[in-house]
C-alpha cells in the first residue's frame, strides 16, 4: 500500500514538471510569434475622443422597429427587416425603395 503511494506521488511530480516544461516551451514560441492577447494590444491603443455620428439621411418605409439592416455586395443597396413582416431594398444614393416584400416564408436573393 505504501509503495502504491509513492508510486502515486513520484508519477504526479513527474506529470506537474512534464506540464511546467510544456507550459515554457509554449511561452517561447508564442514569445518567437509576438503573440499577445487582446488586452495586451487595447492598452497600447490611443482613444478615439469625442465620436461624433449625425444623420445623413433617414429611410422611412417601415411600419415598427427594424430588427436588422445590412449593405449589399455592391455597396449601392441596403436590406432593411422590421417587425411589422417588412422586407425593403433601398437604393442608398436616392433613399428610393428598390423592392418591398414580406418576410414571411420569403427568400430574397440581391
Amino acid at each position: 500500500m505504501a509503495t502504491q503511494e509513492v508510486q502515486l506521488n513520484e508519477t504526479l511530480a513527474h506529470l506537474k514538471t512534464e506540464s511546467e516544461t510544456l507550459k515554457s516551451k509554449l511561452e517561447e514560441e508564442r514569445a518567437k510569434l509576438h503573440d499577445v492577447e487582446l488586452h495586451q494590444v487595447a492598452e497600447k491603443v490611443e482613444g478615439l475622443g469625442q465620436f461624433v455620428m449625425k444623420t445623413r439621411r433617414t429611410l422611412k418605409g417601415h411600419g415598427n422597429k427594424v430588427l436588422c439592416m445590412d449593405w449589399c455586395k455592391d455597396k449601392r443597396r441596403i436590406v432593411s427587416s422590421s417587425q411589422d413582416g417588412k422586407v425593403i431594398v433601398w437604393d442608398a444614393f436616392t433613399t428610393n425603395k428598390a423592392l418591398l416584400a414580406s418576410w414571411f416564408g420569403f427568400v430574397v436573393q440581391i
